[in-house]
C-alpha cells in the first residue's frame, strides 16, 4: 500500500515538473519571438571581438565539448527514475572540434605572451592575426593526425611521459572510431566528416544509412582530456604563474598607491 502511494506521488510531481518545464518553454519561446527579427549580439562601443590567445580558455573549451556527450542508457530505479549513465557516446563532430579545440590550446602553450594572458591583457592585431593564421585552415588546420604530430614535436611535450602517452591514445581514438570515412582531398574530409553520412555503391547504385556510432564510453574520452588538463598545467605552470603574475601586479599597484599617498 506504501509502495503504490508513493509512486502515486512521484508520477503526480513528474507530471507537475513537465507542466512548470513547458509553461517555462513557452514563456522562453514567446520572449524571443517578442525581440526584433534583426537583433544582433554586438560588443560594447569601440570594441571588437577577436581571437582568443589564452591556452587555458581552449583546454576548457575542449573538455566543455567532450563533456557533451549523447546519452543512450541510464540505470532504471525504483519509481521509474533514471539512475547513472549506463552507455554514451561522443558523435563524431562534439569529438572532432573538442579535441581540435583542446589540441590547439596545448599548442598555443609554448608561446610566452599567450601563456601569460590575464582575464584583461590586451593582445595587439599583428599578434592576433599572426596566431590566427597558424591556427586556421592554412596553419593547423582541422586534420587531428596533423595537429597531434604538431603538438608532439614541442620540446615541453616530447619530454613528458603523460603527454606523449595522452597524444598517443588521441591518434588511437582518432584512428579507431573517428577518422574520416570519406576518400576526398586532405584539406577539406574532416571538415565534410561532421556532417551525417550515408555509405554508397555507385556500381550496383545502393546506399545505406550508417549511423557510425560504434564509439567507445563517452567519460572515458572525457577523463583522458581532464587528467591532460591537469598535465598541460603542470607542463607549463599555467595557473601559477598567472597568480604570480596578479600577486606581481597588486604588490605593484599597492606600492604605487603608497607612494602617491605620501606625495599628498
Amino acid at each position: 500500500m506504501a509502495n503504490n502511494l508513493n509512486e502515486e506521488v512521484l508520477r503526480i510531481m513528474r507530471q507537475q515538473n513537465d507542466a512548470d518545464e513547458e509553461r517555462e518553454f513557452n514563456d522562453w519561446r514567446k520572449g524571443l519571438l517578442s525581440q526584433p527579427s534583426d537583433l544582433e549580439l554586438r560588443p560594447q562601443k569601440n570594441f571588437k571581438v577577436d581571437i582568443e590567445l589564452q591556452p587555458l580558455r581552449w583546454l576548457r573549451l575542449g573538455i566543455e565539448l567532450v563533456e557533451s556527450s549523447k546519452v543512450t542508457g541510464h540505470v532504471q530505479l525504483a519509481g521509474g527514475i533514471e539512475g547513472p549513465i549506463i552507455g554514451s557516446y561522443l558523435p563524431y563532430p562534439i569529438f572532432q572540434m573538442g579535441t581540435e579545440i583542446f589540441l590547439k590550446g596545448m599548442w598555443l602553450c609554448k608561446f610566452d605572451e599567450c601563456r601569460a594572458l590575464t582575464h584583461s591583457s590586451y593582445v595587439d592585431q599583428d599578434t592576433r592575426a599572426k596566431r590566427f593564421g597558424e591556427l586556421g585552415p592554412n596553419g593547423l588546420g582541422h586534420d587531428l593526425i596533423k595537429i597531434v604530430n604538431e603538438v608532439g614535436k614541442i620540446p615541453e611535450y616530447a619530454k613528458d611521459a603523460e603527454a606523449l602517452q595522452f597524444l598517443d591514445l588521441i591518434e588511437r581514438i582518432v584512428r579507431r572510431y573517428y577518422f574520416p570515412p570519406y576518400r576526398g582531398d586532405k584539406a577539406t574530409r574532416w571538415a565534410y566528416a561532421r556532417y551525417p553520412k550515408r555509405v554508397y555503391h555507385d556500381v550496383v547504385r545502393k546506399s545505406e544509412a550508417e549511423s557510425f556510432t560504434s564509439y567507445p564510453f563517452a567519460k572515458w574520452i572525457a577523463k583522458l582530456f581532464r587528467e591532460m588538463e591537469r598535465d598541460v598545467d603542470r607542463i607549463w605552470s599555467l595557473r601559477a604563474g598567472l597568480s604570480d603574475k596578479m600577486k606581481r601586479r597588486g604588490s605593484a599597484l599597492v606600492q604605487l598607491q603608497v607612494r602617491d599617498d605620501k606625495t599628498r
